[in-house]
Protein backbone atom coordinates (compact mmCIF):
# COMPACT_ATOMS: atom_id res chain seq x y z
CA UNK A 1 0.00 0.00 0.00
CA UNK A 2 1.32 3.46 -0.89
CA UNK A 3 2.36 5.60 2.05
CA UNK A 4 0.27 8.58 0.99
CA UNK A 5 -2.89 6.48 1.37
CA UNK A 6 -1.99 5.36 4.90
CA UNK A 7 -3.46 7.66 7.50
CA UNK A 8 -2.31 7.67 11.11
CA UNK A 9 -5.69 8.42 12.56
CA UNK A 10 -4.63 8.94 16.16
CA UNK A 11 -1.90 11.38 15.19
CA UNK A 12 -4.21 13.19 12.76
CA UNK A 13 -6.88 13.51 15.43
CA UNK A 14 -4.36 14.81 17.93
CA UNK A 15 -3.20 17.49 15.48
CA UNK A 16 -6.77 18.64 14.82
CA UNK A 17 -7.64 19.04 18.51
CA UNK A 18 -6.75 22.47 19.91
CA UNK A 19 -4.03 22.23 22.60
CA UNK A 20 -6.39 23.47 25.29
CA UNK A 21 -8.77 20.53 24.61
CA UNK A 22 -6.15 17.78 24.35
CA UNK A 23 -7.36 15.75 27.27
CA UNK A 24 -7.54 11.96 27.30
CA UNK A 25 -11.28 11.84 27.86
CA UNK A 26 -11.95 14.29 25.06
CA UNK A 27 -9.53 12.45 22.75
CA UNK A 28 -11.11 9.04 23.43
CA UNK A 29 -14.59 10.45 22.80
CA UNK A 30 -13.57 11.93 19.43
CA UNK A 31 -11.72 8.74 18.53
CA UNK A 32 -14.95 6.75 19.01
CA UNK A 33 -16.81 9.18 16.76
CA UNK A 34 -14.07 8.85 14.13
CA UNK A 35 -14.15 5.03 14.06
CA UNK A 36 -16.97 4.71 11.45
CA UNK A 37 -15.14 7.10 9.10
CA UNK A 38 -11.94 5.12 9.62
CA UNK A 39 -13.73 1.85 8.76
CA UNK A 40 -15.39 3.28 5.64
CA UNK A 41 -12.08 4.73 4.45
CA UNK A 42 -10.28 1.39 4.78
CA UNK A 43 -13.07 -0.56 3.06
CA UNK A 44 -13.33 1.84 0.11
CA UNK A 45 -9.56 2.02 -0.27
CA UNK A 46 -9.33 -1.79 -0.28
CA UNK A 47 -12.00 -2.06 -2.98
CA UNK A 48 -10.30 0.59 -5.12
CA UNK A 49 -7.01 -1.33 -5.03
CA UNK A 50 -8.59 -4.54 -6.43
CA UNK A 51 -10.25 -5.18 -9.77
CA UNK A 52 -12.05 -8.04 -11.48
CA UNK A 53 -8.80 -9.58 -12.73
CA UNK A 54 -8.31 -13.21 -11.79
CA UNK A 55 -5.29 -12.61 -9.55
CA UNK A 56 -7.07 -9.83 -7.63
CA UNK A 57 -10.30 -11.81 -7.32
CA UNK A 58 -8.38 -14.83 -6.02
CA UNK A 59 -6.50 -12.56 -3.59
CA UNK A 60 -9.72 -11.05 -2.23
CA UNK A 61 -11.38 -14.47 -1.82
CA UNK A 62 -8.39 -15.90 0.04
CA UNK A 63 -7.95 -12.86 2.27
CA UNK A 64 -11.65 -13.00 3.17
CA UNK A 65 -12.22 -16.74 3.65
CA UNK A 66 -8.71 -18.19 3.80
CA UNK A 67 -6.64 -15.63 5.76
CA UNK A 68 -4.25 -18.22 7.24
CA UNK A 69 -2.89 -19.01 3.77
CA UNK A 70 -0.34 -16.87 1.97
CA UNK A 71 -1.68 -16.24 -1.52
CA UNK A 72 0.91 -16.12 -4.30
CA UNK A 73 -0.40 -15.27 -7.80
CA UNK A 74 2.64 -16.92 -9.40
CA UNK A 75 1.69 -20.41 -8.21
CA UNK A 76 0.46 -22.96 -10.71
CA UNK A 77 -2.96 -24.58 -10.43
CA UNK A 78 -1.43 -27.73 -8.93
CA UNK A 79 0.46 -25.67 -6.35
CA UNK A 80 -2.68 -23.72 -5.41
CA UNK A 81 -4.50 -27.00 -4.88
CA UNK A 82 -1.63 -28.31 -2.80
CA UNK A 83 -1.64 -25.15 -0.65
CA UNK A 84 -5.46 -25.36 -0.28
CA UNK A 85 -6.04 -21.94 -1.82
CA UNK A 86 -9.21 -20.65 -3.42
CA UNK A 87 -8.50 -20.29 -7.11
CA UNK A 88 -10.34 -19.52 -10.35
CA UNK A 89 -10.30 -21.47 -13.58
CA UNK A 90 -12.04 -21.23 -16.92
CA UNK A 91 -15.35 -22.92 -17.56
CA UNK A 92 -15.28 -26.24 -19.40
CA UNK A 93 -17.36 -26.41 -22.58
CA UNK A 94 -17.56 -29.34 -24.98
CA UNK A 95 -15.30 -28.93 -27.98
CA UNK A 96 -16.49 -29.59 -31.49
CA UNK A 97 -15.48 -32.98 -32.83
CA UNK A 98 -15.78 -34.18 -36.39
CA UNK A 99 -16.39 -37.64 -37.83
CA UNK A 100 -14.20 -38.68 -40.77
CA UNK A 101 -14.46 -41.47 -43.26
CA UNK A 102 -11.60 -43.93 -43.25
CA UNK A 103 -10.28 -42.65 -46.58
CA UNK A 104 -10.48 -39.08 -45.30
CA UNK A 105 -8.70 -39.90 -42.05
CA UNK A 106 -5.81 -41.97 -43.37
CA UNK A 107 -4.11 -41.44 -46.73
CA UNK A 108 -0.93 -43.57 -47.02
CA UNK A 109 -0.13 -42.22 -50.49
CA UNK A 110 -0.84 -38.57 -49.71
CA UNK A 111 1.60 -35.89 -48.77
CA UNK A 112 0.13 -35.61 -45.25
CA UNK A 113 0.53 -38.78 -43.19
CA UNK A 114 -2.21 -39.00 -40.55
CA UNK A 115 -2.15 -41.96 -38.14
CA UNK A 116 -4.90 -44.53 -38.26
CA UNK A 117 -7.87 -44.29 -35.95
CA UNK A 118 -7.28 -46.16 -32.69
CA UNK A 119 -9.74 -49.03 -32.20
CA UNK A 120 -10.07 -50.34 -28.64
CA UNK A 121 -10.80 -53.93 -27.80
CA UNK A 122 -13.47 -54.80 -25.24
CA UNK A 123 -10.91 -55.28 -22.48
CA UNK A 124 -9.27 -51.97 -23.33
CA UNK A 125 -12.62 -50.19 -23.49
CA UNK A 126 -13.46 -51.29 -19.94
CA UNK A 127 -10.48 -49.23 -18.79
CA UNK A 128 -11.70 -45.83 -17.62
CA UNK A 129 -8.80 -44.07 -19.33
CA UNK A 130 -10.09 -45.08 -22.76
CA UNK A 131 -13.24 -42.98 -22.96
CA UNK A 132 -15.07 -42.50 -26.26
CA UNK A 133 -14.84 -39.10 -27.94
CA UNK A 134 -17.82 -36.91 -27.08
CA UNK A 135 -19.48 -35.36 -30.13
CA UNK A 136 -20.90 -31.97 -29.23
CA UNK A 137 -24.44 -31.32 -30.46
CA UNK A 138 -25.99 -28.02 -31.42
CA UNK A 139 -28.08 -28.15 -28.24
CA UNK A 140 -24.87 -28.12 -26.19
CA UNK A 141 -24.34 -24.52 -27.31
CA UNK A 142 -27.94 -23.30 -27.62
CA UNK A 143 -29.92 -24.81 -24.72
CA UNK A 144 -27.23 -25.19 -22.06
CA UNK A 145 -25.91 -22.10 -20.26
CA UNK A 146 -22.27 -22.39 -19.24
CA UNK A 147 -20.64 -20.27 -16.56
CA UNK A 148 -17.88 -17.92 -17.64
CA UNK A 149 -15.54 -19.09 -14.89
CA UNK A 150 -15.36 -21.55 -12.00
CA UNK A 151 -14.34 -20.86 -8.39
CA UNK A 152 -12.62 -23.81 -6.69
CA UNK A 153 -12.89 -23.98 -2.90
CA UNK A 154 -10.86 -26.40 -0.73
CA UNK A 155 -12.98 -28.88 1.19
CA UNK A 156 -11.30 -27.82 4.43
CA UNK A 157 -13.11 -24.46 4.32
CA UNK A 158 -16.41 -26.27 3.89
CA UNK A 159 -15.62 -28.77 6.64
CA UNK A 160 -14.95 -26.02 9.21
CA UNK A 161 -18.03 -24.11 7.91
CA UNK A 162 -16.09 -21.04 6.90
CA UNK A 163 -18.03 -21.40 3.66
CA UNK A 164 -21.46 -22.95 4.11
CA UNK A 165 -22.81 -25.19 1.36
CA UNK A 166 -26.47 -26.00 0.92
CA UNK A 167 -26.92 -29.77 1.38
CA UNK A 168 -28.76 -32.05 -0.96
CA UNK A 169 -32.24 -33.32 -0.19
CA UNK A 170 -30.77 -36.61 0.99
CA UNK A 171 -28.56 -34.77 3.48
CA UNK A 172 -25.27 -35.22 1.64
CA UNK A 173 -23.09 -32.37 0.43
CA UNK A 174 -22.26 -31.95 -3.22
CA UNK A 175 -18.60 -32.28 -4.12
CA UNK A 176 -18.99 -30.55 -7.47
CA UNK A 177 -21.15 -27.66 -8.65
CA UNK A 178 -21.83 -26.74 -5.04
CA UNK A 179 -24.31 -24.07 -4.01
CA UNK A 180 -22.75 -21.69 -1.50
CA UNK A 181 -25.15 -20.32 1.09
CA UNK A 182 -22.98 -17.40 2.26
CA UNK A 183 -24.59 -14.19 0.98
CA UNK A 184 -21.32 -12.32 1.57
CA UNK A 185 -19.56 -14.74 -0.77
CA UNK A 186 -21.89 -13.92 -3.65
CA UNK A 187 -21.89 -10.19 -2.87
CA UNK A 188 -18.11 -10.17 -3.00
CA UNK A 189 -17.96 -12.01 -6.32
CA UNK A 190 -20.70 -9.89 -7.87
CA UNK A 191 -18.94 -6.70 -6.78
CA UNK A 192 -15.55 -7.53 -8.30
CA UNK A 193 -16.41 -9.68 -11.33
CA UNK A 194 -16.95 -8.09 -14.72
CA UNK A 195 -20.52 -7.20 -15.65
CA UNK A 196 -22.38 -9.99 -17.39
CA UNK A 197 -20.00 -12.70 -16.20
CA UNK A 198 -21.41 -15.78 -14.50
CA UNK A 199 -19.67 -18.26 -12.21
CA UNK A 200 -20.03 -21.66 -10.58
CA UNK A 201 -18.49 -22.91 -7.35
CA UNK A 202 -16.75 -26.26 -6.97
CA UNK A 203 -15.16 -28.05 -4.03
CA UNK A 204 -11.88 -29.91 -4.31
CA UNK A 205 -9.76 -32.13 -2.09
CA UNK A 206 -6.18 -31.01 -1.60
CA UNK A 207 -3.43 -33.23 -2.94
CA UNK A 208 -0.02 -32.50 -1.46
CA UNK A 209 2.81 -32.30 -3.98
CA UNK A 210 5.80 -34.38 -2.90
CA UNK A 211 8.99 -32.79 -4.15
CA UNK A 212 11.93 -35.09 -5.01
CA UNK A 213 14.86 -35.11 -2.64
CA UNK A 214 17.97 -33.29 -3.88
CA UNK A 215 20.74 -35.48 -5.24
CA UNK A 216 23.87 -35.21 -3.17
Amino acid sequence: MNKYTVLKWEKLLLWLIPPILRKKTHFDWLDVLLTPLHTIYEEVLYKMQHTGQVIYLEKVLNETYNPTKNYNPNLSTEQKRSEELIYIDESVKPTLQYVYLHKEYYEPNGTLMIPQLKVFTYEEYKNRNNKPVYLAHREDYTTIAYANFRVFIPESLIANQTIIVEPRKDGSVQTEAIKVANIEYHNLLNFYKLAGKSYESYAYRSEKIILPLPIK
